[in-house]
């Protein structure tokens, strides 16, 4: 059984600044870019449905210059009342809000280490002026309370009907000030090392994809994780759910979930995640972790956790298992802006899917949902056609010029799904399943742009023209 967590040495908060220091050598001896460090205390208190919280993060300064300025994102500002727009769209409302319209935030308090601080107009950034500007090799601490208040929602943060959903419940560092939008990812998360305790009620099963120490006392448990070079930690807090558990290419596979069986999904998460290894390379985490989640739709990717809905069919939940399984390799070990270039993760994800079920159904597994992805989106060009005389077939675009739900499905998955078969049909299997694998190389615990993957899969015949046409909206389907 691999393992790649830290080994347990340090203990108590006062060991902080070491450890730092001891993550900071080893990542200069390997010659990898610098990451930050956060340590993370927080509690889930559900008479109030509040996680409180206390941070404190080791910034590094980029290799290339001095940084003075740095952006948090804040997440749980997207579900305020007065947020710049809603955090999901208008078409799931009635299935998320199962008790009516609810709201959260998140409060930052007593923030120490820095000369000044504000939060953005929208609440979605914190941003921190540093104390002093750092030059290239060193690294600043910051310190903060944070309170953030979980909205009743069925969503990947929040206080779901059967479960607490925490994703990007922490500030979490961000490159630029992040736009939230209703669609897609909130944000893209640069890579950093973390280690983080998380108290609820004893109550409660705290899931993690990452191994970690349960401790109870006084009728609370917590969980204490610690984890390298991760882009972000998630968690599920539930009471009274069943974990499944098997394995993997060596790695400890987990399937949570409320039914009798759930047999046939742990199936396709070990299948999918042995598949994807063989294919692209190394699964890097401890272990995997699948929560049948409160979720008004398909799934949604944390680093080694993956969250599936619950109300999805028997063959829909195999499907989103697959998917967000593939999410592992194209987004949690290989990185890319999925604000910018949303179809580059999505597109990859859905067509290792589809690779995936190839192997398991055979040709007709393949071909069949290639041609399902043809036919919806020559319905969707067709539609739009008709209402409005034309229509923007570009990929390549921000979440915030996508006209809703629709387009943003039809575009980002449906169309890089046919985007990559092009790629099989004129590259070879051969060339494109070997510049995949050597893109995953290259990109693994970054943020990759979509040049890149352009450039993987170039060696040999030149792809860019077909890349080009799809991202443009030139090529005709």
């Amino acid at each position: 059984m691999r393992r790649t967590i830290f080994k347990r040495i340090f203990c108590v908060l006062s060991a902080v600044p070491f450890f730092v220091a001891v993550l900071a050598g080893l990542a200069s001896c390997k010659g990898e870019k610098a990451r930050p460090f956060y340590q993370i205390s927080a509690e889930y208190v559900p008479a109030a449905g509040i996680l409180y919280g206390e941070m404190t993060v080791e910034v590094p300064a980029p290799p290339e210059g001095a940084l003075n300025e740095v952006s948090f994102a804040l997440y749980p500002n997207a579900f305020r009342g007065d947020a710049p727009c809603p955090p999901l769209p208008e078409a799931y409302f009635s299935a998320a809000y199962y008790a009516g319209e609810s709201f959260g935030s998140v409060d930052v308090r007593e923030l120490t280490g820095a000369k000044a601080w504000e939060v953005s107009e929208g609440g979605e950034a914190l941003i921190v002026t540093l104390s002093e500007p750092l030059a290239a090799g060193e690294r600043a601490q910051l310190s903060m309370k944070f309170e953030v208040m979980l909205p009743k929602i069925n969503f990947r943060l929040g206080i779901g009907e059967h479960t607490v959903n925490l994703t990007h419940f922490y500030p979490l560092l961000c490159s630029s000030p992040p736009a939230f939008s209703s669609l897609g990812d909130p944000f893209p998360a640069e890579s950093a090392d973390y280690r983080l305790s998380l108290t609820a009620p004893a109550s409660y099963d705290i899931i993690c994809g990452f191994e970690g120490e349960r401790s109870e006392k006084n009728g609370r448990a917590t969980l204490t994780v610690q984890a390298e070079n991760v882009r972000d930690l998630a968690f599920v807090l539930a009471e009274g759910m069943t974990c499944s558990k098997g394995e993997a290419a060596g790695v400890p596979v987990e399937y949570w979930h409320f039914r009798k069986d759930a047999s046939e999904e742990l199936a396709a998460a070990e299948g999918s995640l042995t598949f994807f290894e063989e294919r692209f390379g190394r699964y890097e985490y401890p272990k995997y972790a699948v929560v049948e989640t409160d979720l008004p739709f398909g799934g949604m990717e944390q680093t080694a956790l993956s969250l599936v809905s619950s109300s999805l069919s028997a063959g829909d939940r195999q499907e989103a298992v697959v998917h967000e399984t593939a999410h592992q390799w194209w987004y949690a070990m290989a990185g890319s802006d999925q604000v910018l270039h949303a179809w580059q993760d999505e597109g990859l994800a859905e067509y290792s899917s589809a690779l995936y079920f190839e192997a398991a159904e055979g040709e007709e597994g393949y071909k069949n949902r290639i041609a399902a992805a043809e036919k919806r989106y020559r319905a969707f060009v067709s539609v739009r056609e008709q209402l409005s005389g034309a229509v923007d077939t570009a990929m390549d675009r921000p979440l915030s010029s996508f006209a809703g739900a629709y387009e943003y499905r039809c575009l980002v998955y449906d169309k890089s799904l046919i985007l990559f078969d092009r790629l099989r049909a004129v590259l070879g299997e051969k060339k494109l399943f070997s510049g995949l694998k050597r893109y995953f190389a290259a990109a693994k615990g970054r943020i990759a742009p979509p040049e890149e993957l352009i450039l993987a899969l170039s060696a040999g015949m030149d792809a860019s023209g077909i890349f080009s046409s799809f991202l443009t909206g030139t090529c005709i389907i």
